[in-house]
C-alpha cells in the first residue's frame, strides 16, 4: 500500500471511529423536554404581560398563569407614580392590588408620565419620577410606542424617542438596575394602504388607530428605527 493510501485508509478509520458511537445513539430516545417539569416547579416567566388595575382582570390573568405553569409574570403596565390631590397613584394602587391577591405571582414596571413635558425643568422631573418608582418597588420602566407617534408637546410635534430630554431617565434607570423595555413602530404592514389587500387587515380592521399610513400624521417606519 503506497504512502498516500495508508493515509487515507488512515483518515477514514478515524472518521469512523467517531461516527459509529454517534450513529449508534441516534436510535436511543430523544432526550425529555424539560418544560413540563419547570410548569410544575413554577420556573417559568413570562416578561411581557398588559395586566389592567382591575381585581377581575387581574384575577383572570392569575388564573391563566396557574393553568398555563408559569411562575411569575411581569406586568408592563404598571402605571405612572404621579400622585395628584394627595391620593396614591395608579402605579401604588396597582401594586397594592396584586400583593393584596397574588403575593408574589407579578411585580410590575412603571410607565413615565408625559403631562409636564413642556416644563423647563422636565428632564428633572422625568428623573425623579425613576428615582420614585424605584423606591415603590418597580422592577423597571416601560415605554410603549407613544414616542414618535402619540405624545406630542405644545406645539403638536411628536416628542421622538431620542430626545435629549430623556436621556436622564435612561441614565437613571441603569444606575438604578432597572431594566427599560421600549416598544418602538409596529408591523411594516401598519404603514401600508388601510384596506384588504393588507397583510394585517383584520387586525387594523378591529383596531384602526394601530394604523400609522398618513404621511401627513405620522413619520414613516424607518424613520422610528
Amino acid at each position: 500500500m503506497t504512502p498516500l493510501r495508508s493515509l487515507i485508509s488512515g483518515c477514514l478509520l478515524l472518521i469512523l471511529s467517531h461516527a459509529l458511537p454517534v450513529l449508534a445513539g441516534a436510535s436511543e430516545s430523544p432526550r425529555p423536554w424539560p418544560g413540563d417539569e419547570w410548569r410544575a416547579q413554577g420556573r417559568i416567566i413570562d416578561l411581557h404581560l398588559h395586566v389592567n388595575n382591575n381585581t377581575q382582570h387581574l384575577q383572570r390573568a392569575i388564573r391563566i398563569l396557574e393553568k398555563a405553569g408559569i411562575g411569575l409574570g411581569i406586568n408592563l403596565s404598571g402605571g405612572t407614580v404621579t400622585s395628584k390631590n394627595g391620593s396614591a397613584s395608579s402605579f401604588e394602587k396597582m401594586k397594592q392590588l396584586q400583593d393584596s391577591l397574588a403575593p408574589g405571582r407579578l411585580i410590575s414596571y412603571f410607565n413615565l408620565d408625559y403631562s409636564e413635558w413642556d416644563a423647563p425643568d422636565f428632564a428633572e422631573r422625568a428623573v425623579k419620577q425613576v428615582e420614585k418608582a424605584h423606591q415603590l418597588g418597580a422592577a423597571g420602566l416601560k415605554e410603549f410606542k407613544r414616542l414618535g407617534l402619540t405624545v406630542r408637546d405644545g406645539q403638536g410635534r411628536l416628542v421622538k424617542i431620542d430626545d435629549p430630554k430623556l436621556d436622564g431617565v435612561w441614565r437613571r434607570c441603569g444606575e438604578l438596575g432597572m431594566p427599560v423595555s421600549i416598544h418602538v413602530a409596529d408591523p411594516k404592514a401598519f404603514w401600508l394602504p388601510y384596506n384588504q389587500q393588507n397583510e394585517r387587515w383584520k387586525e387594523l380592521r378591529d383596531h384602526p388607530k394601530w394604523w400609522f399610513g398618513d404621511p401627513k400624521e405620522f413619520p414613516s417606519r424607518e424613520e422610528l428605527l
